[in-house]
């Protein structure tokens, strides 16, 4: 990382321009880097490419980068992690077919954290998603500042909502200083400066009161901020809401008046969400997140496809390290378009088949398979896929755009190596991107206008650093500790 973002111009003869509501095309462009924000995006005629990056440098007075014909992208966006959690990467993960995981056993151990604890392992969770081609995640944790410090030290950029709880969790005794930590957050000039942002995160609807579910909702308003909570995770999550309000957790929300008045929500899982509860959100302003790796373990895929069929706007994250081992985002876009066929295996035609297996039975599978796979073929478009890990998170901020390479975009960008063994021969880089396992094949990297790494040694050279060095040190020992403590 250098000190600050340099002014720069960015080229090369493939750019992956377009997103939001335009097609996504690959042209020859210039990208002007100015503050860790694209100051501007100019264009260029392929017969004009070799005078125009140069010519554009010299007016700016602006260092020349340029990547000939190597594939510039945005950065990814996770719309959803827990950063901290990486230090229980590899738990034992059977107790999540008998217990509530989360309350059972991550409580238990978040209660023994102490601020350094956290600081030094998001450190280890920010690293990780910059190798991962990640360049902003979504933060949902306890001790905000920690979290919030750590991504401006390791230079990833971010919108850090800062747990809030008070009816169960490590959270309870602490949800007034969440509270201040998200101002505080939302107030730093040198935060926003790194592409660190606020966001008002409610846990979920069974440990978190009304009364404080309306706290947030006025900060909320006052500041123009996001909604970033769990909600209808878990059959206790349901369970709790009917008995104590009579209501799902989706229609409490409404009642209580948060989704009806929240600027934006962000609302991570929703596996017991009706259709009826699906119905009451607003696509203009409401945004669920699937993903796919942590619901296969701790509870079962959400139906996107419903989710789809009703308009309604999702996003794609990994959640946390500890229930998918992996901050990977891109690699929950392959699970993504599998959601096309995956149901054909528990219809009941092909389990008639597996208990008689009868040709007429196979038949009737297949012609499920073919119906599932036409009506939900979307899932598995490449544009579409990409969409939800760039321009779709990228874009649900009122104070920044990223995932889109555009004017007033921060500057996260990826640049590709298509001549790599795991984008080659990228025929159709964009539909390689979203269905290949790609990583190995970044190039260089820019997070706010910096650039990560050292250009066409971009792994390496991250976790050879003396930087990284010491985060990893400091997060051993720290680990260590936390075991002796628990």
């Amino acid at each position: 990382m250098s000190d600050g973002p340099q002014p720069a111009i960015v080229a090369s003869r493939r750019v992956v321009l377009g997103g939001r509501d335009q097609r996504l095309v690959i042209e020859p462009a210039c990208l002007e880097l100015s503050g860790g924000h694209i100051a501007s995006v100019h264009r260029i005629d392929a017969e004009h490419y070799l005078d125009r990056p140069p010519e554009l440098a010299l007016q700016r007075s602006a260092t020349l980068i340029d990547y000939g014909d190597r594939l510039i992208t945005p950065a990814f966006v996770n719309a959803h992690t827990h950063l901290a959690l990486g230090f229980l990467r590899g738990a034992d993960l059977r107790l999540a077919g008998n217990t509530n995981m989360v309350e059972e056993f991550f409580f238990r151990i978040e209660t023994a954290l102490e601020p350094a604890d956290v600081r030094a392992f998001v450190r280890m969770g920010a690293y990780e998603s910059l190798l991962s081609g990640v360049g902003l995640v979504w933060d949902h944790y306890y001790r905000g500042i920690e979290v919030a410090a750590a991504l401006m030290e390791v230079g990833l950029t971010g919108v850090v909502a800062p747990t809030l709880q008070d009816i169960a969790g490590p959270g309870m005794e602490r949800w007034e200083r969440e509270l201040e930590a998200t101002v505080r957050i939302d107030d730093s000039s040198p935060l926003r400066e790194r592409g660190i942002f606020a966001a008002l995160g409610p846990h979920a609807t069974d440990t978190v009161s009304e009364g404080l579910f309306l706290r947030a909702l006025e900060l909320a308003e006052v500041r123009n901020l996001p909604m970033h909570t769990h909600l209808a995770q878990s059959i206790e999550e349901h369970a709790r809401a009917c008995e104590r309000y009579g209501c799902s957790p989706v229609e409490w929300l409404e009642r209580i008046g948060v989704l009806q008045r929240a600027p934006r929500g962000l609302w991570a899982h929703a596996l017991f969400a009706s259709r009826a509860d699906l119905k009451r959100l607003d696509r203009a302003r409401h945004n669920l997140v699937f993903c796919p790796y942590s619901q296969l373990v701790f509870g079962f895929p959400a139906p996107v496809g419903v989710w789809s069929e009703l308009g309604l706007a999702w996003v794609v994250a990994t959640d946390c390290a500890s229930n998918n081992d992996s901050m990977n985002v891109q690699k929950e876009l392959r699970l993504v378009a599998g959601q096309r066929t995956v149901g054909t295996t528990w219809s009941a035609s092909y389990q008639r088949f597996l208990d008689g297996g009868g040709s007429d039975d196979a038949r009737q599978a297949w012609e499920a398979r073919a119906k599932s796979f036409e009506s939900h073929a979307g899932l598995a478009d490449p544009t579409a896929l990409l969409a939800r890990v760039w321009s779709l998170p990228g874009t649900l901020h009122s104070a920044f755009v990223a995932g889109i390479i555009e004017e007033g975009a921060l500057a996260n960008l990826l640049v590709w190596d298509l001549e790599h063994p795991s984008l080659w021969p990228a025929l159709d880089p964009l539909s390689t991107l979203a269905m290949a396992d790609p990583i190995p094949a970044i190039w260089a990297m820019f997070v706010a206008g910096n650039r990560v790494g050292r250009d066409g040694d971009f792994a390496t050279s991250i976790r050879t650093s003396p930087a990284y060095r010491t985060a990893l040190d400091e997060a051993q020992r720290r680990l260590r500790s936390v075991l002796a403590r628990i």
